[in-house]
């Protein structure tokens, strides 16, 4: 069979495509590299924006690259505004895009109309004020608006099936006729080095940053400016991020817990990788994202997006530093069994061949 994987969120759809070949797939990515990742694809959708033309020729590269990306049996689309244009040259790409292929389908992950409609009225709590506040310093997303409902509907309209990758996107899509069950996010962990989590003197504790709002990274702070005061000689504590994949996964290497974003029901990319390498995760780990994945139990430690959440279970780690070793084993177990990159692709194959 062959695959066209289209765009990247943080290397899903590389740990996917590792996945698919090793079933004897034959699976291309087509992606811009996801920014400062610069992940590694196939066909590359990315052309420097440093002046006009730049951004001009940016917005029409995916269409230069239609002809290669023609004659496969199913393309998926990471997000229904990947290459979102308000509204050209996006719907004439995607209209291509459905002719030239067998089936198309869409995956629900990341920021589009839907979740920020739908599922923002649905969950108790989650990133939109924040991300509103810091990230885009708005008083509103074009997402909320009718147009961009009007265009992700679009999307829908040309795909077979909407695959969500968490329970969010699950819950922002329900009652949807095209909606699938939730696929977890895969991780090739034969190409993540494991190592016993041995904390030193100090308990390093490490935050990806990213979007400052979107993952709640001023709880993070917060918490870690009462840390800091409190335990002086125990914790080390960092914040740093927006570097290329691989240097992001060496920053985490000699860390001992991670903590992910903090107004999610779910874990995202970073918390799936941090779990791999066999680092004690904090993160999502509501009822809710755990039914959706089809598991009873998880090694991640749940937080809310408030700081006293985040200080109360680092002291509880504190305590139980001597247990750091067997936490980071079931890390990985988890990693390889809910995650696991060919268990993964199976479940795909499964999804694309289902009317």
């Amino acid at each position: 069979m062959k695959i066209l994987l289209l765009g990247e969120f943080s290397a899903l759809h590389k740990n996917l495509q590792d996945g698919l070949q090793a079933l004897g797939q034959h699976a291309v990515i087509a992606s811009a590299g996801d920014a400062w990742k610069n992940i590694d694809r196939d066909i590359d959708l990315n052309f420097p924006a440093r002046t006009i033309f730049g951004k001009i020729r940016r917005r029409f590269r995916p269409l230069e690259k239609l002809h290669e990306m023609a004659g496969f049996d199913v393309v998926q689309l990471m997000n229904p505004f990947l290459f979102y244009g308000k509204f050209f040259p996006s719907r004439l790409f995607i209209n291509q895009i459905a002719k030239r292929n067998k089936t198309f389908f869409m995956l629900a992950a990341g920021d589009d109309a839907y979740f920020w409609r739908y599922g923002k009225a649905a969950m108790k709590y989650g990133p939109f004020e924040d991300y509103l506040k810091y990230d885009i310093k708005a008083d509103r997303f074009f997402m909320e608006d009718d147009a961009a409902l009007r265009f992700n509907n679009y999307i829908i309209n040309k795909s077979r099936g909407i695959i969500p990758i968490m329970y969010e996107y699950a819950k922002s899509y329900e009652g949807q006729s095209k909606l699938r069950n939730v696929i977890p996010i895969p991780i090739n962990t034969t190409k993540i080095k494991y190592k016993e989590n041995k904390p030193g003197a100090k308990m390093v504790i490490f935050h990806g940053l990213n979007r400052y709002g979107f993952k709640g990274t001023r709880h993070v702070e917060n918490a870690f400016e009462l840390l800091a005061k409190k335990y002086p000689n125990d914790l080390e504590l960092i914040i740093d991020g927006k570097k290329p994949l691989d240097e992001f996964l060496k920053l985490m290497e000699r860390v001992n817990v991670v903590i992910d974003q903090t107004s999610s029901y779910s874990c995202g990319v970073n918390a799936v990788y941090a779990l791999a390498m066999g680092k004690v995760v904090m993160g999502g780990a509501e009822p809710e994202s755990l039914i959706s994945l089809g598991v009873k139990s998880t090694p991640v430690i749940n937080i809310t997006p408030d700081a006293a959440s985040i200080v109360s279970n680092v002291q509880m780690l504190i305590e139980q530093k001597k247990e750091f070793e067997r936490l980071g084993f079931e890390s990985r177990l988890f990693a390889e069994k809910v995650h696991g990159h060919i268990n993964i692709a199976g479940k795909y194959i499964k999804a694309w061949g289902e009317q």
